[in-house]
């Protein structure tokens, strides 16, 4: 190439100037030209009824081998799942009873009034219910506050547990135990709370809060998260005494570790029985007992 003539631009990239020129190798040109010169087409068809079966077994094959890879309900998967609905129906079944027994017991209730209004045993039919407020076996209604305890935003949701779990012999220092609860529950006593309840469920002399793994149960029955306390006493003096007592000490505690607790005071929240309470045990009361004539005891025929 002389002086005076000038280069191509893109002298210096043959390589990719022959590709883009030239992007069919030589020795399938002269293939091509080959078959021409023998009196063939230059290429053998596309859309022959051969290539046009084997495309289609080949997507057979891939959508049968696609429909294997899919994860199929194994054993364990249907066991679980009729546990949980056996769970379910059971628990609904629980539900159902314990309402009938609070219907129940609220007829039985209103049969002992009458029964005492008609024998002027008023004085009794007071005491009665003097006990059954304490005993905690009728629901009650007045002002109170309403605390409400709640695990860490940061630790893990229980319904999904698989996104960042930690183990279950892992101590979480925001989530709520059984014993938080207890410590909470106890001052509000202390405090001069005269009805409380989680999440609906009555408290009384017999109740018992544990914990059963995961899940911290009120007289076996298990509470969902968030932990709504409800307690019937005066909101201004059961606040301030339970600021200052051990539960409102654990409460400011847990608040250090992100746990979430609100109180609310209200002029009037509600506090439902425990239906599961029954009368175990009675005798006569000597001043109600007639003077009548004992009666004689027969065998039966």
């Amino acid at each position: 190439m002389s002086a005076g003539q000038a280069g191509r631009p893109d002298a210096s990239m043959t390589l990719i100037t022959e590709m883009m020129q030239r992007p069919l190798d030589p020795g399938y040109a002269a293939a091509a030209e080959s078959r021409q010169r023998s009196g063939l087409a230059p290429a053998t068809g596309h859309r022959s009824p051969l290539l046009v079966l084997v495309a289609v077994l080949i997507g057979a094959l891939l959508t049968t081998s696609a429909m294997a890879l899919r994860v199929p309900a194994t054993g364990a998967n249907t066991i679980k799942s009729d546990l949980v609905r056996r769970i379910e129906a059971s628990r609904a079944h629980a539900d159902g009873q314990t309402r009938l027994i609070a219907q129940l017991q609220l007829e039985i209730n209103a049969a002992q009034a009458a029964a005492f209004g008609q024998q002027s045993q008023t004085g009794l039919a007071a005491e009665l219910s003097r006990l059954e407020l304490a005993a905690g076996t009728v629901p009650v209604t007045g002002p109170g506050l309403v605390l409400t305890v709640d695990d860490a935003p940061s630790r893990v949701d229980r319904n999904n547990p698989d996104v960042g779990a930690q183990t279950s012999k892992e101590f979480d220092s925001g989530k709520v135990y059984d014993r938080d609860l207890h410590a909470i529950v106890n001052g509000l006593w202390e405090a001069g709370a005269e009805a409380i309840s989680i999440n609906g469920h009555r408290l009384t002399a017999r109740s018992a809060i544990r914990a059963a793994g995961e899940a911290i149960l009120v007289d076996f029955r298990p509470l969902t998260r968030p932990y709504v306390i409800t307690a019937i006493g005066e909101p201004g003096s059961v606040s301030v005494e339970f600021a200052d007592n051990d539960g409102g000490s654990h409460l400011h505690l847990l608040a250090n570790y992100n746990i979430r607790g609100d109180i609310q005071e209200r002029d009037s929240v509600s506090v439902p029985g425990e239906p599961t309470l029954s009368l175990q045990k009675a005798q006569p009361v000597p001043s109600a007992v007639t003077k009548s004539a004992p009666a004689t005891l027969r065998a039966p025929p």
